[in-house]
């Protein structure tokens, strides 16, 4: 039986249309056709059905083809890819738009396959290396391209055996008889239009709109060839991106073992639930940076609910303190990173090296700001440097930056203080001010940003929750991200750690095998 899936609307009225009044003609028929009087109706209504349907696939043209998955969807952005992988999405997405499967005989030409292959990975190539000349396929590794023609062809096989009836039983020699059984079933149906046209010769003058709406049989099969082929350059492109971002250095089963999860995700392919085992004690950094006296170490310390950093006018140290932090109602642990202020005048380039060396173990930045002081210019030197330090990796996803407004309790009015404060839904005038302060910053940083909060950390009033209440619902909403970035870094760390060990068993191996 086919999946519903496969049927699209246009295909199924279609298909009524042409068969509803064949199955109508046969049951009158049997039951009482001279009796009943049936047979002019009979004799009006298959015309006017075939005209129907021969009009509706006339004016109800079909839509694009379907350029997608089975399921209609592009493809999606797992957690963990980077900004340069999502903008390959669209380059896989517009070669399966101009790429035309219609029939049986192009989707079994082996060499139709490499071919779609071969210009699609160019033109990803060109994505991953502007601006290179020469031929950009020559820096893969022989491990790297089977990798991509393992897991694509693995997946395509696992779709194929839970979605088309019979893909396990079916031979190719039996595939290719298909065009001559549907050949056969044709001409079945010419001898029994032909037979009926005895009783009611009237038929013979519809024989030619009948041919026509006759052929929805052929189009919902072509329809599924062009949804299997589709299904095949998705998975080729998704696999081809992991690629030219290096996560298939590995190959295909270290892949498996630390990206299969989400991939499984984003494919909806049953996948083992203990793949990502191994990663599970892999640990979400925070980066909490800041201008001098912005409330930095007040707002770990609020954070921890304990007193564990110095606070005061200077800078105690420039050396990066460590902290454990469990999120309130949360068996998730993270790492919280005291940096070194930076200066409210200018950022050094010291400052910059040391904030970028912050920003290599971060998953999360936690960027402090003082809600009362106008100096914004290092923050934004800040932002740019890490912007640009992210941009020269691109193969590692940029860690989410939240900033974290302080001292709101110094904004106009000063001497009103009743907390809590909607400055997402301004009523009041402090709440108008904290919401004129985050639109000032946003309209400074613009979409580096990915969430604010607004917090008091003094000791004047220590009953306020401002900290638990605005920057913990923000580390909540982008902990997937930060768990994604910190998956990549210790990917990477892994195999640069394992590479020499590993090319020195390959070449052990390979002495043995030569004795």
């Amino acid at each position: 039986m086919i999946p519903l899936r496969y049927v699209r609307p246009r295909l199924v009225v279609l298909l009524l249309l042409w068969a509803l009044p064949v199955l109508a003609y046969v049951a009158i028929g049997i039951i009482a056709m001279y009796q009943t009087g049936w047979l002019r109706i009979i004799v009006w209504m298959l015309p006017g059905m075939w005209i129907a349907a021969w009009l509706v696939g006339k004016l109800w043209r079909p839509a694009a083809p379907r350029h997608h998955s089975v399921d209609g969807k592009p493809i999606s952005a797992p957690e963990f890819w980077t900004p340069r992988d999502a903008a390959a999405i669209a380059i896989v997405e517009e070669f399966r738009g101009s790429v035309e499967v219609s029939d049986l005989q192009s989707i079994t030409d082996v060499d139709r396959y490499v071919q779609d292959a071969r210009v699609l990975a160019e033109r990803l190539a060109r994505h991953y290396h502007i601006g290179e000349k020469g031929n950009l396929l020559n820096p893969l590794t022989l491990v790297e391209i089977l990798s991509v023609i393992h897991l694509a062809v693995e997946d395509l096989e696992e779709w194929m055996l839970k979605n088309v009836p019979g893909s396990d039983l079916a031979t190719v020699g039996q595939i290719g008889q298909i065009p001559r059984l549907i050949n056969g079933v044709d001409l079945v149906q010419k001898v029994a239009y032909f037979a009926s046209a005895l009783l009611n010769p009237a038929k013979l003058l519809a024989y030619p709109l009948w041919r026509k709406s006759g052929r929805v049989g052929l189009e919902l099969q072509n329809e599924m060839f062009r949804s299997f082929y589709q299904r095949y350059l998705r998975q080729l492109g998704y696999y081809l991106i992991e690629m030219y971002s290096g996560r298939l250095q590995g190959g295909s089963r270290r892949y498996r073992s630390q990206f299969g999860q989400m991939a499984t995700a984003v494919h909806a392919i049953k996948g083992d639930a203990e793949v990502l085992k191994c990663l599970q004690d892999i640990s979400t950094t925070i980066a909490v940076m800041g201008q001098v006296k912005a409330g930095k170490s007040s707002l770990i310390n609020a954070l921890m609910q304990k007193q564990v950093c110095v606070t005061g006018v200077l800078p105690e140290t420039r050396i990066v303190q460590r902290y454990q932090y469990s999120i309130p109602g949360s068996p998730n642990t993270l790492v919280l990173l005291d940096t070194p202020g930076y200066s409210e005048a200018d950022v050094t380039s010291q400052q910059i090296r040391e904030i970028q060396s912050a920003s290599d173990q971060a998953d999360i930045v936690l960027l402090v700001m003082a809600a009362n002081v106008s100096a914004r210019d290092p923050d934004v030197q800040i932002v740019r440097a890490l912007a640009k330090h992210y941009r020269d990796q691109q193969q590692l996803r940029p860690p989410a930056i939240i900033v974290v407004l302080t001292h709101i309790d110094l904004l106009r009015p000063v001497r009103e203080w009743s907390p809590p404060y909607d400055w997402r839904n301004p009523t009041q005038p402090k709440e108008d001010a904290i919401a004129a302060t985050v639109q000032y910053v946003s309209e400074l940083l613009g979409e580096s940003v990915a969430g604010y909060a607004c917090v008091y950390t003094g000791d004047t009033h220590a009953a306020d929750s401002s900290v638990v209440d605005e920057v913990v619902p923000q580390l909540i909403e982008h902990l997937n991200h930060g768990h994604a970035a910190a998956l990549l870094k210790a990917f990477y760390q892994h195999l640069s750690r394992e590479r020499f060990a590993k090319l020195s068993r390959q070449v052990i191996e390979l002495l043995k095998s030569l004795t």
